[in-house]
Formats: C-alpha cells, sequence, structure tokens
C-alpha cells in the first residue's frame, strides 16, 4: 500500500494523471476514507476532465479537512470548471467570512473577474479589505482590476491611492501608479478602509 500511494502521489506531482487516478482508485478501493488521497484522486479526475466524479471526490475532502485552504481551492476550481457559480461563491465567501481567509476572499475577487461578475468580485474584495484593516495592499490592488473590469476609473484610482498608503515601496503598487500618471509622493496617498 505505501509503494502504491508513493507511485501515485509521483505521478501527481509530476502531472502525469491518468497514472495518478489508476494509483489513487485503487488505494481508495482498499482502504477508504484518506482525506489526502480522495483530495489527490479528485484533482487528478479533474485534470483529465472528469468534473462530475472530481467533484463528489474533492467534496469529500473538504468535508474531512475543511481546514485545507489547498482543499478549497481545489473544491473552488472544480466548481467553476463546472459552472456551478452558486456553490463556488458561497464556498469561498463562507471561508472568507466564518474563518477570516483573506486567500478565500482574493481567491473569489479572482474568480468573479474571470466569470464578468463585478458584484461578486467587489463583495469578495470589499471583504478582504475590511479583514486586512489597513494592513494588506493586495486587496486594494485587487480592488483596482475590478474597478477597471467595469470602467469604474474613480474608484480604481481611490483603491490605487489607498494601496500606496499601505506599501509605498510596492514595486506593484509603483507600477499601477506610474501607469495612472499619479506621483509617488506622500500627498498621493489615501487613508485605507472602505
Amino acid at each position: 500500500m505505501v509503494a502504491a500511494q508513493k507511485e501515485a502521489d509521483h505521478a501527481f506531482e509530476y502531472g502525469q494523471y491518468d497514472k495518478a487516478v489508476a494509483g489513487y482508485a485503487e488505494i481508495l478501493e482498499r482502504a477508504p476514507g484518506d482525506w489526502r488521497v480522495e483530495y489527490r484522486y479528485g484533482v487528478s479526475l479533474a485534470e483529465i476532465g472528469n468534473l462530475a466524479e472530481a467533484r463528489t471526490h474533492v467534496e469529500t475532502a473538504y468535508a474531512a479537512n475543511p481546514g485545507s485552504q489547498e482543499v478549497a481551492e481545489a473544491l473552488a476550481l472544480v466548481y467553476y470548471k463546472i459552472g456551478d457559480k452558486t456553490k463556488l461563491v458561497q464556498l469561498l465567501q463562507q471561508r472568507g467570512s466564518t474563518m477570516n481567509s483573506l486567500e478565500s476572499y482574493m481567491l473569489l475577487a479572482d474568480y468573479g473577474i474571470k466569470m464578468h461578475d463585478p458584484d461578486t468580485a467587489t463583495m469578495a474584495v470589499n471583504g478582504a479589505i475590511l479583514l486586512t484593516d489597513g494592513h494588506n495592499y493586495r486587496p486594494y490592488l485587487v480592488a483596482v482590476d475590478v474597478a477597471e473590469d467595469i470602467g469604474d476609473t474613480k474608484t480604481a484610482t481611490r483603491r490605487l491611492r489607498q494601496a500606496y498608503t499601505i506599501a509605498p515601496n510596492s514595486p506593484a503598487v509603483q507600477a499601477k501608479l506610474a501607469e495612472y500618471g499619479l506621483a509617488a509622493v506622500p500627498t498621493t496617498g489615501l487613508p485605507p478602509g472602505q
């Protein structure tokens, strides 16, 4: 069993998902219940296009280990590929609000942009901004992207100026300031917050 696990894990790590699927299926048949195997099996199934079965296994892994960001991200990806926007939003929004997961909010904002859903992206980025309480510029830069996506240059500029206050030396913030034609001077900054 240990050899089979090592072989399946090796295939998984190197993107040989067909081999990984076969190995993990055999392991689960002989010894069901390991959330790590369920997770990797589900991800491998998703990679080869078997999304319905992938969903079942990644959901099983998530139910067994809801604290894992890695499993949550895999489940969100499966929901995205299947087109189950409702489940995707519920999963990441719940993790963001009840687990104070900045990563979940940020991922939900990215999915909101990909799904052309500015309301979801805005809700997620606002949740991330509240969570960081002015101590992390990344949500503000994503807020710039969200605002740009809907053509709201006023909000994009405000969020960028807030990001500058938090991280004036960040190369990403500096590049965005240059793109907007804003000077990197103290008066450019705005207080963080909503």
